[in-house]
Order: structure tokens, then C-alpha cells, then sequence
């Protein structure tokens, strides 16, 4: 894509947001509606926390992936209102950057006010990991239920999942896939015989679909081809190289065998063809959207997600942006069910 074809469309999409778009607008019973929480990676980061997307489609609130400062940002996004609503979780994998806030999401949203219990979907070894969370607050937990804190919402569900639907309730369909994600010798391609697992999702409601690429280096044979052909949204990670020969500079690029550089993303979705592709999960956070669009050979609609972005995906895509929508303070608020 041309930069003035990219300039055109994110100033399209900047128009539809002020014009269009309430900040407060939520997802309706035939939109999906995501937003971008985190859209970094291990590296800390001002601007790009660790990788998170809440999705809202109907009643369903999802968050997919719970990575570093992603409280922060739901709290930033929607207060307690939103702290507080959310009970599913999908993993793409078991890194830490994937999953360290889940703990602070289950504990902190039922602290305030949630009664159900946390679900939290993940490749093998999520219930492992859960468990342990699970043991490692069980005196916090009853702790706080001593001293008068309500019981119902204190539960963390784990399921490990293999790939295919693994939701099908209200409208709502979940399908995981496998990813190439796992790490390889990087000279022959061959695996290093570490076991486990790492998934993307696909998420459909009501004739509306997002691709989650997850953590992958997308080759010809990544089953995001097959399973992304003709979704509105698809949301892919990439990695481009540091310059140089510093020792930084050779250990940030030893995960160039695990993550897509933007020409294997274009080539992703220039077989897929989604109405809109999506850049998140950017290592190096600083890169800019000038910086990766550029890189990208691709000519389809591509935009570059940063935190607190919103996309409704409806019969337009709307991009906008969610900060201040909700109660943040807590006594001020309406999130405790009786």
C-alpha cells in the first residue's frame, strides 16, 4: 500500500470516529466490539503495555491474553464498571507476558464486585499455571472472605482447550488454532524439543469475525490462512530486527525464529484479504505506525493499534478510543450485585 493510500485511510477512519462514535458507544447485539488494552510485548513501555484485547460481543466480555498493566488500562478504559463485568479469559500461551494479570483481573474484579466465577481458556498446561495461582492466593482469598468479602466470585476455572470450537453459546462461537510459536533452530528449522503449546482464536458473533493471530512466525502453512480467509478483523503480531551488533541488539533478536516480521504479515494477509488487518503486540513498542506500515507490502486496509484504541465492527469498522467511561471510584459506583 502506498503511504498516501495509508494517510487516506486512517484519516477516513479518524472522521468515523469523532463523526460516528460516542467514547462511551459499546458493542450492540450485532457488533463486536474490541479494545486494544496492551498492544506491546515483554519489553516495558510507556506507551505499549503487554499484550490484552477485551472483546465485547452481546453480553460476553472477553479478555484475550492479560498481560502487564492491563488492570490499569481496563481501569483507565471503563472503571469498576468494567473491572468488574469480565469472567472469561483466553490464553494464547503460557508466557509471561500473556498471563501475568490474571491474578490482579480475577482477584482485583472480584474484590470489587464480581460474583461469577473467573473461566480461563489456554493451550496445555493453563490449568497447571491456574492452580498454582489458585494456592498461591488461597490465603488472600481467605483472608478476605473472613473478615466479611463475598464467597461467589472467588472461583478460578481452568480448562486446557485443543484446537477447534470450543464455544458455541448465544450466538457466540470460539474456535482455537494452532500457531507457530514454538521455538526452532533457527538454521534448520527443526524443533528444540520443548513441549507444549501455543493457540491463536477466532472469534465469530452474529455474522462478525476477528482472527487473534496469537504469538506466531507465520509461514506458508500457518492455519491462520485458512481459518482468517474473509474476517473483518485480523490481528497479527510482529517483530522487526534491532540494528547492530550490540550485545542488546543480539539478544532482542533471538526471538526473530518465534515472531513475523511485517513481510510475512503482508503475505499472511494478502491471502486472507479481512477487511481490516491489524498490527499488535509490536516488538520493538517503539516502532511507530509510519514505521510499520511501510515495511508492509501489502494493499489491503491496514491500520497499527495502540492502547486504548477501540475498532466496533459492525457494517463499518469504527476505530475510536475508550478512556474515562466508567466509575473510578468505587463507592461512587453500581458493580455489586445483590
Amino acid at each position: 500500500m502506498r503511504i498516501e493510500q495509508r494517510f487516506i485511510i486512517l484519516l477516513v477512519s479518524l472522521l468515523v470516529c469523532i463523526g460516528l462514535q460516542s467514547p462511551a458507544q459499546a458493542a450492540t447485539d450485532t457488533t463486536i466490539k474490541l479494545t486494544f488494552l496492551g498492544t506491546g510485548a515483554p519489553r516495558p513501555s510507556h506507551s505499549r503495555y503487554g499484550p490484552a484485547i477485551l472483546v465485547e460481543a452481546g453480553n460476553y466480555k472477553i479478555m484475550v491474553d492479560a498481560g502487564p498493566g492491563m488492570p490499569e488500562r481496563l481501569f483507565q478504559a471503563g472503571g469498576f464498571e468494567i473491572l468488574t463485568a469480565i469472567d472469561h479469559v483466553l490464553i494464547t500461551h503460557l508466557h509471561f507476558d500473556h498471563t501475568i494479570s490474571v491474578p490482579r483481573l480475577w482477584l482485583t474484579g472480584w474484590l470489587f464486585g464480581r460474583k461469577s466465577a473467573m473461566k480461563i481458556y489456554g493451550p496445555t498446561g493453563t490449568s497447571a499455571m491456574m492452580a498454582n495461582f489458585r494456592a498461591a492466593y488461597d490465603w488472600d482469598v481467605r483472608y478476605r472472605t473472613a473478615v466479611g468479602v463475598h464467597k461467589q466470585g472467588s472461583e478460578l476455572i481452568a480448562k486446557d482447550i485443543e484446537p477447534g470450537v470450543f464455544f458455541d453459546k448465544d450466538g457466540l462461537k470460539i474456535t482455537a488454532f494452532n500457531v507457530e510459536h514454538m521455538p526452532i533452530n533457527i538454521d534448520t528449522g527443526e524443533s528444540l524439543g520443548l513441549r507444549g503449546a501455543t493457540l491463536g482464536y477466532r472469534i465469530d458473533y452474529r455474522g462478525r469475525s476477528v482472527l487473534f493471530s496469537g504469538d506466531t512466525r507465520s509461514t506458508p502453512s500457518s492455519r491462520i490462512i485458512p481459518l482468517g480467509k474473509g474476517v473483518d478483523v485480523l490481528i497479527h503480531e510482529t517483530q522487526v530486527p534491532a540494528i547492530g551488533n550490540s550485545p542488546e541488539a543480539v539478544l532482542a533478536n533471538v526471538s526473530l525464529s518465534v515472531h513475523s516480521s511485517p513481510a510475512q504479515v503482508a503475505y499472511v494477509l494478502d491471502r486472507t484479504r479481512p477487511r481490516l488487518g491489524v498490527y499488535s503486540h509490536i516488538i520493538p513498542p517503539e516502532m511507530t505506525s509510519d514505521e510499520l506500515l511501510a515495511l508492509t507490502d501489502y494493499d489491503g486496509n491496514m491500520i497499527v493499534a495502540e492502547d486504548l484504541m477501540t475498532l466496533t465492527i459492525g457494517d463499518e469498522i469504527i476505530v475510536g478510543r475508550a478512556e474515562g467511561q466508567g466509575t473510578d471510584i468505587f463507592t461512587q459506583a453500581d458493580v455489586v450485585d445483590e
